[in-house]
């Protein structure tokens, strides 16, 4: 390890596979390869990214009461102390120069390091609003937000909100873009034939598709999409011409069950082709003509980036994020916050026009290239970082 750069205690809420830990994972592989030295606290040890980054670093997890996987219930009164033991045991005698949480929902194990490392704490917002108040309470959110002596957001989007709400964070808020890794989804698609994909999965060969990306919930639009698809398939131009496909769809649950219902009762559920969690996503949004971002509130969906990558024209909501700071529609095409007649006209323009619907995704894709790429982001990170351990 290099002397000369801060040794950093990383902080992330667990290891699932998400956009905010894949950033995570990302950014420690590559500060590893260039000796920093490190050691992530991983608030609730769990998930399908463990082993990987155990591959980079020592990894460590704060006691939990039994049966408590969840953020939720991580930090009753019961366990506080021992935790506060823990990092006292584990964490003091370990001269990091810094700590850097990972997402809102670090807040409180976040808060905790910093009362008793007394060393500078970043804070990484990946979360708008909504996610803001279900992963942190107030009285947390706000201290983590104060007590950080810089914040990244990881969109422009997820910084105006927070000034928004305390126009104090604006000189310690500093925008840094996620990513995806370019050359990896590059080239996943040099070796995807989407005729194998689709028949894999069951999707229709010879159809016009238009996709989505997301765990099955509100925030993400699942409900948006299957109202999407109803006025679709009620528009003549587009019934029974266009198939609808979501990707990532745990089909069990109180909020699934409902969506089902909803798709039997509209009768649309032969226009829908629901695929499970798979690691072939990419290989899917590579097969559909038009990809949609249906969220309410999504910061900067790295899906998002990789559908631009497979040179797919984007479809979403103004005042919803991400998506409308990176579509601007020169990417894809923007309509009003949840206007369903406004995504089907925007998705007949598409349909109806394929050279302009094909310049918009090669636009797209110069933009990720240009702009949002691991490069780019990293650089700014790493002299952002060394402002706070000179």
């Amino acid at each position: 390890m290099d002397p000369s750069k801060p040794k950093i205690l990383f902080i992330s809420h667990d290891a699932n596979r998400a956009g905010a830990q894949l950033f995570l994972l990302n950014i420690m592989k590559d500060f590893k390869a260039f000796g920093y030295s490190m050691e992530l606290l991983c608030l609730v040890k769990w998930g399908p990214l463990l082993e990987e980054f155990e591959a980079v670093c020592t990894v460590k997890g704060l006691p939990q009461e039994e049966n408590s996987g969840r953020i939720k219930r991580l930090f009753s009164k019961g366990i506080e102390n021992r935790q506060i033991e823990y990092i006292k045991s584990e964490f003091r005698n370990g001269n990091f120069d810094l700590i850097y949480a990972n997402t809102i929902a670090s807040a409180h194990g976040a808060l905790m390091l910093k009362k008793e490392l007394n060393v500078p704490l970043i804070t990484h917002i990946h979360e708008l609003q909504f996610s803001l108040d279900l992963y942190a309470n107030e009285v947390e959110r706000n201290k983590l937000l104060t007590d950080s002596e810089g914040i990244i957001a990881c969109s422009q989007a997820v910084s105006d909100n927070l000034i928004k709400n305390d126009p104090r964070l604006k000189d310690k808020t500093t925008v840094i873009h996620s990513f995806v890794d370019n050359e990896a989804v590059l080239n996943t698609l040099i070796h995807t034939n989407s005729r194998v994909i689709k028949e894999e999965f069951g999707i229709p060969q010879n159809t016009y598709l238009v996709g989505a990306c997301g765990n099955a919930e509100w925030r993400k639009g699942l409900d948006v999409f299957i109202n999407f698809v109803a006025a679709a398939q009620q528009d003549q131009e587009l019934k029974d011409k266009v198939h609808f496909v979501w990707i990532g769809v745990k089909k069990v649950g109180e909020y699934f069950d409902k969506i089902a219902y909803d798709v039997a009762k509209m009768g649309i559920g032969n226009s829908i082709s629901f695929i499970a969690p798979t690691p072939k996503a990419i290989e899917i949004i590579n097969s559909l003509d038009v990809f949609l971002v249906s969220s309410r509130e999504d910061p900067f969906p790295l899906v998002m980036l990789e559908a631009a990558l497979c040179e797919k024209p984007i479809l979403g909501f103004e005042k919803s994020g991400g998506c409308g700071e990176f579509v601007k529609d020169s990417a894809g095409l923007l309509t009003e916050y949840l206007n369903i007649q406004g995504l089907v006209e925007n998705l007949k323009f598409l349909r109806n026009n394929p050279d302009l619907s094909s310049l918009k995704g090669q636009t797209g894709k110069k933009q990720v290239l240009e702009l949002y790429n691991f490069d780019t982001s990293v650089i700014k990170l790493k002299k952002y970082l060394a402002n706070f351990a000179s």
